[in-house]
């Protein structure tokens, strides 16, 4: 045998070769039960792709669905209409809620599962001004949902009783969302219930919580602070005098100080 050459014995002693001349007959007996489960393989995957592109897709359509009311919800209302308007433009103030009514609705019943509850919240949002009971009946039902969603549908049914002049409805909804605000703050929420003891004529619990928000650093300087201090300037101007100067707006601030420090 020539030098260099391996003979056909030595071959078939190699593992390397012995691996393949097995995987090559596995794979020869095994063809059918291969090819059967390579095909259910490729089915299931073209499966989740297809699944993934119609989800994707219903996604994108709820998405812009709900983009819509939102256009509605901003546009601005003006007769004539501008000639190069920013946004959605209504002639009324009708044509505005009952288009962003229309919009939300339709985002809600088509695609409860992406946002449902909160295109029924707007859609309730405007309907008060097309159909005050039936709006109300939808606060209602989402005031009893534990979401954020719950939070302002209790704080928008909540208004509507005000407005209605409907007090003690109104109070009895404000300190119920006291105990599930959500991301409403307990403030804000204590500022409504203050206006409803003023209209109760309930002078004196409604300084105390205007003087507790007032009091409060992190609303003094804010706009619920000043309306606070302006109620208490009418109600109680000695209680104005006890509340701690509000804090000074640094002027260095919109310079982001200097050599990258700040200056206080």
């Amino acid at each position: 045998m020539a030098k260099g050459r391996v003979s056909a014995q030595e071959l078939k002693r190699d593992p390397l070769m012995q691996q393949y001349v097995a995987t090559t007959a596995w794979a020869k007996d095994n063809s059918r039960p291969i090819l059967k489960w390579l095909t259910i393989a490729a089915v299931v995957i073209a499966l989740v792709w297809i699944g993934w592109m119609l989800y994707s897709r219903r996604a994108n359509n709820a998405a812009e669905t709900l983009a819509e009311g939102f256009r509605w919800h901003e546009a601005q209302v003006a007769n004539p209409v501008p000639a190069n308007p920013q946004g959605y433009v209504a002639t009324t103030e009708e044509e505005k809620h009952r288009r962003a009514f229309e919009a939300f609705t339709k985002a809600a019943n088509d695609y409860p599962s992406y946002h449902g509850e909160l295109a029924r919240y707007y859609a309730a949002i405007h309907q008060v001004y097309l159909e005050p009971e039936k709006a109300e009946a939808t606060l209602k039902e989402l005031s009893e949902k534990t979401s954020n969603v719950g939070a302002y549908a209790r704080m928008a049914l909540a208004q509507r009783y005000e407005a209605m002049g409907k007090n003690d409805e109104a109070l009895a909804e404000y300190q119920k969302l006291k105990s599930n605000p959500g991301e409403i703050s307990t403030a804000s929420i204590d500022f409504n219930i203050a206006r409803i003891y003023e209209a109760q004529g309930k002078t004196g619990e409604a300084v105390e919580l205007y003087f507790s928000i007032a009091n409060n650093k992190d609303y003094r300087s804010t706009g619920l602070g000043t309306n606070c201090v302006n109620r208490l300037s009418l109600l109680a101007p000695e209680k104005v005098d006890q509340l701690p100067p509000p804090e000074q707006t640094n002027p260095f601030a919109s310079l982001g100080g200097l050599g990258g420090m700040s200056i206080r």
